[in-house]
């Protein structure tokens, strides 16, 4: 009687057991470590994607794990998940998207609009999160197809870890779209040469940063807006800035360590205010003046003037870029005024594009220059 009931309990638990049955080998898969968005003829998209494609004999060795073989591969559809279906029909193994570090967007592609790529990436449950996004000049297609270095997706890899760019990942654009203005910013990629055992090699660098408003490329930042924006956003700078002092025909470079800004919005009778407050650290890392410095010296508060100014230029450049010209709001000035004033934003918040260029901006910037480096006393005295 025993055996009755045993043999159907074993029965039903084997039954339920799934195993491995939906298992894809790694022989059978083709690892996305980037892709490319570019616009093509009659309104139609190219996606040039990188494909990793391990090769498990030379894995099985000691040692050889992660050896393959990088492609460049691209594909003209209606949509980029329509060029995503004919690449797959002209690859034998699975695409996996889990790999995938990075996303280029050409700059025409960029400047007619992107709010269809981003809504497939956003929507479609295979793109990571933690992928960034670029805009290049150029096309994306260009930009993949110069990695000539069969170990590029490292490069990939490692570009998508620099704090410039942390704020570019998938999860923050989903973010900021949703946020009071919608407008944001994205790093620029581009290709530079390097030479290594005198042969040349093309890598990926990021040379700068690029405004995106209601999900379409505005324009590229000037180098000093680019410092402005990162003043403005409060960042481990690690940046020189120089000043000469044109008396004692020398530099003094002064290194930011760190940064605190505060904005204080104003709506006085009608008008619409913001007050920017800068405090900085900074240390004196270059001195070729005969001026002496050392910590706590009146020659060390001299010099923090001087400094000022200059922050104020740049924050003073920065806004007339992005505020009077651009007409975009990615400092953060919609969303200071809907958190202190969220009744009058709530009235407002449809005439924000007339209002954000309209503010008048006041700047008020304070320097402490704390450390005069490891030596205090000017080189040119010692000569």
């Amino acid at each position: 009687m025993r055996h009755y009931i045993v043999f159907p309990v074993i029965s039903l638990c084997v039954l339920l057991l799934t195993g491995c049955w939906d298992r894809i080998e790694v022989n059978d898969m083709a690892f996305i470590i980037a892709a490319g968005i570019d616009k093509s003829v009659d309104h139609q998209v190219e996606v040039t994607v990188q494909v990793f494609i391990p090769n498990p004999a030379a894995s099985s060795g000691e040692g050889s794990a992660g050896n393959g073989n990088v492609y460049t591969v691209s594909v003209i559809g209606d949509s980029m998940p329509d060029a995503l279906t004919e690449l797959q029909k002209k690859f034998p193994r699975y695409f996996s998207w889990g790999h995938a570090k990075a996303y280029f967007f050409g700059e025409e592609l960029a400047r007619s609009g992107m709010y269809d790529d981003f809504d497939f990436l956003f929507r479609d449950i295979q793109p990571r999160e933690q992928a960034n996004f670029f805009v290049c000049r150029g096309t994306a297609k260009a930009l993949l197809e110069a990695q000539n270095d069969p170990n590029s997706y490292e490069t990939l890899i490692k570009l998508s870890q620099k704090p410039l760019i942390r704020s570019s990942t998938m999860h923050d654009i989903e973010e900021v779209l949703s946020g009071e203005s919608g407008d944001f910013l994205l790093p620029v990629a581009n290709k530079s040469n390097l030479i290594s055992n005198k042969s040349h090699k093309s890598i990926i660098t990021v040379e700068g940063m690029c405004v995106i408003q209601k999900g379409k490329l505005v324009g590229f930042l000037a180098h000093e807006s680019q410092m402005g924006v990162r003043l403005f956003i409060h960042e481990d700078l690690g940046r020189n800035i120089t000043i000469t002092d044109q008396e004692d025909d020398g530099k003094i470079v002064i290194k930011i360590i760190t940064t605190d800004l505060h904005l204080k919005p104003l709506i006085e009778n009608g008008i619409w205010k913001m007050k920017v407050q800068l405090k900085l650290e900074a240390d004196v890392v270059q001195n070729s003046t005969d001026i002496s410095l050392a910590n706590g010296s009146d020659n060390m508060r001299k010099l923090e003037e001087p400094f000022d100014r200059q922050i104020c230029k740049i924050l003073t450049d920065t806004l007339q870029q992005l505020q009077k010209e651009q007409k975009v709001d990615v400092l953060g000035f919609a969303r200071a005024f809907h958190k202190k004033y969220p009744r009058e934003w709530k009235k407002a918040k449809e005439e924000w594009p007339t209002i954000y260029p309209t503010i008048d901006v006041e700047l008020d910037v304070k320097s402490v220059i704390q450390r005069p480096g490891i030596s205090n006393f000017p080189i040119i005295t010692a000569q």
